[in-house]
């Protein structure tokens, strides 16, 4: 009930002051700002697409962000409603209340925060905690962080919390710690003119109550890490290499092996063109606050997969996920810019992409039931995922520009979304597409593409779906003003093996936006499939109905 009363006086404030901004500024009395987002979806049941009806009609998922800035202090707190959430999201986020609340000390050499707050170290190998709505994903650490800069290119960090758990908080302890020393700024003189050298090493300490009453688990399980960046010129070298001690979880099947990870990028950016290389190597690095969670829930750390984030609108049958108890990737980025008055970019130039990923199991070999061994060096038997992707825009006039993009995708499904469970098999794909945007004058374009995905797969045991077999997908959208949008897209299964799942699905939009407002309203009957981003995962179901979106700024 407290938490309701402050939220109540805080809201006050903040709607008088957004009122009066110019005499809180004038009169040094601070600032406030925030966000609102809305979404809501109507459910109709649909049995040929598998959507399904709620008791509720309607679903929801709001929140509200609160800030209040004063010199070197800052207030916030976010608001959210999940009546009841979203399908999709899951379940155990339902019911209302505050979720966030933090008060900063930001001075030249301290900052100090109490409540609520999100942190990396490095690349997130043994800890990131992030707040992704579109994932349903809100693992803050709610406890007390500092942050030292003695000295300019030292930056020292210590956290200790526990760490959300929906409308709760995880039974275990988090403490950690991290160091980054920036040559530049320690020693301007150590390297060449151009070049930096950054370094920095982490620990992350997990204390949990043993529960269990079949297995002796740690009391404190500890993960350490260290990276380097240099960056030289037009070249840039970073690597970081993480280890977790014995850490049985039951989403590694309870293995007391240590867990390493290693990640290594290097990147050229010359005149036109730039390159990377991307390799890492994971083994058990499925890291969590609590020794029983399962999902998106309680994730202590965040690998991203090393596969390019596509923009085809079937790529949600396909998409992959990393595969943090044992996988080795390797990933190829290629972007070159078609210079202007060229022979290949004519008068107004363009841009050509060209990307390889392949990410292949680890190899195992089993001692007993709790422990193995994996060489680093060798390879396991199963490839989860590869994919070679090229894209080229081609600027043809000022008012009309031009994509085609292609991917060939081989997806081990069943590994990757079904725990081995015969659905698919691995499945081949190829995409096609072509984009385009036509700018009638400054008030008025058109936006449009073309898909086509062809696919196959190898199961030998073939179950009714809506998802195998070729689909025809486009894009319409008419912009006027740049504040009303009109679209209207489709995905037509005309491929798929039994004729009664060749399903029409569409989908109709109207958006609006006013100064930092956007909402829009949509209806359709959409597919299903499944939404990952940075390799981190979650089911979209299919869906009948409307759907209503509303974000703004303030």
């Amino acid at each position: 009930m407290k938490f309701k009363y402050f939220l109540t006086a805080f809201a006050t404030i903040a709607i008088f002051a957004s009122l009066t901004q110019n005499t809180f500024s004038q009169s040094n009395l601070g600032s406030f700002s925030g966000d609102l987002s809305v979404e809501a979806q109507t459910y109709r049941a649909d049995s040929m697409i598998g959507a399904r009806s709620t008791p509720e009609q309607m679903l929801s998922n709001s929140s509200l962000n609160l800030y209040y800035r004063l010199n070197q202090f800052e207030i916030g707190v976010r608001y959210e409603a999940f009546l009841n959430p979203i399908m999709g999201i899951d379940p155990r986020y339902k019911g209302t209340g505050i979720a966030y609340r933090n008060v900063t000390y930001r001075g030249e050499k301290i900052e100090a925060s109490a409540g609520n707050f999100y942190d990396q170290f490095g690349s997130g190998l043994i800890f990131r905690s992030y707040y992704d709505s579109q994932l349903g994903i809100d693992n803050s650490v709610e406890g007390f962080r500092v942050v030292l800069k003695p000295v300019a290119g030292l930056e020292v960090k210590g956290i200790i919390g526990e760490m959300r758990n929906f409308w709760n908080y995880s039974n275990s302890i988090i403490r950690a710690g991290n160091i980054d020393l920036t040559s530049k700024e320690l020693y301007p003189t150590l390297l060449p003119d151009k070049w930096n050298l950054v370094v920095g090493a982490s620990f992350v300490s997990k204390y949990q109550a043993d529960e269990n009453t079949n297995l002796i688990l740690p009391l404190n399980e500890l993960a350490y890490s260290g990276r380097f960046s240099l960056f030289a010129n037009s070249i840039s070298v970073n690597g970081e290499f993480a280890m977790i001690n014995n850490h049985p979880e039951i989403i590694n099947d309870y293995t007391y092996n240590k867990g390493n990870a290693v990640i290594l990028n290097v990147s050229y950016l010359g005149d036109g063109i730039g390159t990377t290389l991307s390799i890492h190597r994971l083994d058990n690095m499925d890291f969590r606050a609590e020794t029983d969670a399962r999902g998106n829930s309680l994730m202590l750390n965040y690998i991203p997969s090393l596969t390019k984030q596509e923009l085809f609108s079937k790529y949600n049958l396909y998409p992959y996920g990393s595969q943090l108890n044992g996988e080795v990737g390797v990933q190829w980025d290629f972007n070159y810019h078609l210079a202007e008055h060229s022979f290949l970019g004519g008068e107004l130039g363009g841009e050509f992409a060209l990307n390889f990923s392949r990410v292949n199991s680890i190899k195992k070999n089993y001692i007993d039931k709790y422990t193995y061994n994996s060489p680093f060096f060798e390879l396991g038997d199963t490839l989860f995922y590869d994919d070679i992707n090229a894209e080229f825009t081609k600027y043809i006039t000022d008012n009309f520009d031009l994509t085609i993009r292609y991917a060939n995708i081989t997806n081990n499904k069943d590994i990757l979304f079904y725990s081995g469970a015969p659905h698919f098999g691995m499945v081949y794909a190829n995409l096609l597409g072509v984009e385009s945007t036509y700018r009638f004058n400054d008030d008025y374009s058109l936006h449009g593409k073309i898909e086509q995905t062809w696919q196959t797969q190898d199961s030998t045991h073939m179950v009714e779906n809506n998802e195998n077999g070729n689909w025809l997908s486009g894009l319409a959208e008419l912009s006027i003003k740049s504040s009303l949008m009109v679209s209207f897209l489709f995905d037509w299964n005309y491929g798929n093996q039994f004729d009664d799942r060749k399903l029409f699905y569409y989908n109709a939009n109207v958006a609006y936006l006013f100064e930092a407002t956007r909402i829009s309203l949509s209806y359709g009957r959409t597919a299903g499939g499944i939404l990952c981003i940075g390799g981190v995962c979650r089911a979209v179901p299919a869906t009948n109905g409307f759907y209503l979106s509303l974000t703004s700024s303030f």
